[in-house]
């Protein structure tokens, strides 16, 4: 009989990796779906461009459910409860690298999974309570302290995750995308058999069980694990060695944003990629309902495929990307720099072009599940990158990009919302996903301009020469 081999025991990181990435976004795309349900369609009684096919059904139409009740929200409105989660994000997504780098990335995904869990089962009593600005000032709170999880699971990764198998690690970061497709479904169905308040109650319940199993399965580092093998243990600091060190130490903002061309290189690659996706994010769902014609059911499960498109997009250039690495193909700044074409300039293209379809639904979606599979690339082009340029403070230079580039979840809903009021039929869609392709190339071209693979001398906390010189020296 063949024994079979135990799987490395950081397999079990990167699973929980994608489970923290699935589940921050599930409270992330959740209210793109609810909101649907929860406003009165007898007030935006309007008439989708692109008619939808006649309903020749039988069947009488579902009764709405007692105690759902219903909001005359304009678009505005549905703007600010859309941006207010990013607003919340924005004050803590910059600080969460240092607190990861303090209190550990454990506490830090854990403390804030958890506050996120009981906010989000709170959501229909601050909606029926206080209207808008109660489910404003909730979904605030919510992103409030979804802010810091990123940069700890890049803090994560940089301890566990040998060099040479960054590519896989940061795939497994588009866990974000599996989350977007389960909640548009999973929200969908909820509502529509039990009312739009189960729609958050479900994902509280899940949250609840992924921050128990998270807490049992991860530590901060292998060296403290006491269920990780000595040689595995072993590979994983050799492998480091001479990139990361345990000393803590405050992150060097002055040097990291002081002319350093590749880290705003980075940071301005981030902002295209996030301006993209928020984009589909936010505005798929009802493009998909209030454009094209389709309903709630149909919207939910037709504006999944992008991210499946994009979940199965990462893995492959993912692969791709640590094999030409293995292989020494390429330095990893040429590797960084041709992947943005698939990550960036073809993305912004089918952006652009897309508005030649018109009402061909299939030639609509098309290009945006196309969009968002090539931009999976994002993976081992810039998402990586704050791991090449800063090991010891990759969490830190995340939190960094990921503040500017949140900037984009602020604006882009009320730009959306904005231009869905002022210009109609195929206008004001023609115009947001011109602007998105417009700025996935110009901010890809920076990159390639100005980006690096190479370690950045402010990597190098204090000490960390006298540390590392006895083990050099061996």
């Amino acid at each position: 009989m063949v024994k079979l081999k135990a799987p490395p025991y950081r397999v079990w990181i990167a699973v929980m990796v994608f489970m923290s990435t699935f589940t921050n976004y599930m409270l992330r795309a959740n209210m793109s779906v609810s909101i649907i349900s929860m406003v009165d369609k007898a007030k935006k009684n309007q008439t989708a461009v692109c008619a939808a096919p006649p309903d020749n059904s039988t069947k009488p139409p579902p009764k709405p459910k007692s105690g759902s009740k219903k909001f005359k929200w304009s678009e505005i409105d549905e703007g600010w409860i859309l941006a207010a989660y990013f607003y919340g994000y924005f004050f803590t997504v910059l600080p969460g690298g240092i607190i990861s780098n303090y209190i550990g990335p454990w506490h830090t995904i854990v403390w804030s999974s958890l506050g996120s869990a009981v906010l989000t089962g709170l959501t229909p009593i601050c909606a029926t309570s206080g209207g808008v600005g109660g489910v404003c000032a909730n979904r605030f709170f919510i992103g409030f302290l979804g802010g810091p999880v990123y940069p700890a699971v890049n803090d994560l990764i940089a301890k566990w995750a040998p060099p040479k198998e960054k590519g896989k690690f940061l795939a497994a970061m588009m866990g974000n995308t599996l989350g977007t497709v389960v909640t548009w479904n999973l929200v969908a169905a909820a509502s529509s058999a039990l009312g739009w308040e189960w729609g958050f109650h479900v994902l509280a319940i899940f949250m609840l069980v992924y921050c128990a199993v998270f807490g049992v399965i991860v530590r901060d580092r292998p060296d403290i694990h006491p269920w990780v093998s000595e040689d595995e243990k072993k590979y994983i600091a050799e492998s480091q060695e001479g990139r990361l060190t345990t000393k803590k130490g405050f992150p060097p903002y002055h040097k990291m944003m002081c002319f350093n061309f590749p880290f705003w290189a980075l940071v301005i690659a981030q902002l295209g990629n996030l301006w993209g996706l928020n984009l589909v994010l936010t505005y798929a769902p009802k493009f998909m309902a209030g454009t094209l014609g389709f309903n709630i059911k149909a919207s939910a499960g037709l504006a999944a495929l992008p991210y499946i498109a994009r979940l199965i997009g990462s893995n492959i250039f993912g692969i791709i990307g640590d094999y030409m690495r293995k292989k020494e193909i390429m330095s990893v700044t040429k590797i960084r720099k041709f992947f943005i074409i698939f990550s960036h300039f073809i993305p912004g293209a089918l952006l652009i072009v897309m508005r030649a379809f018109g009402c061909i639904k299939e030639g609509v979606i098309a290009m945006i599940v196309l969009n968002q599979g090539f931009n999976g690339a994002c993976v081992v082009s810039h998402l990586v990158n704050p791991q090449d340029l800063s090991p010891n403070f990759a969490g830190a230079v995340y939190g960094i990009m990921n503040f500017f580039g949140m900037t984009t979840g602020i604006f882009v809903p009320m730009i959306t919302g904005f231009l869905k009021t002022n210009y109609k039929g195929f206008t004001g869609p023609t115009i947001i996903f011109m602007i998105g392709g417009i700025v996935f190339i110009g901010t890809g071209v920076v990159f390639v301009l100005f980006g690096s693979g190479e370690v950045q001398p402010w990597n190098k906390k204090e000490g960390e020469e006298e540390e590392q010189a006895p083990a050099a020296a061996k």
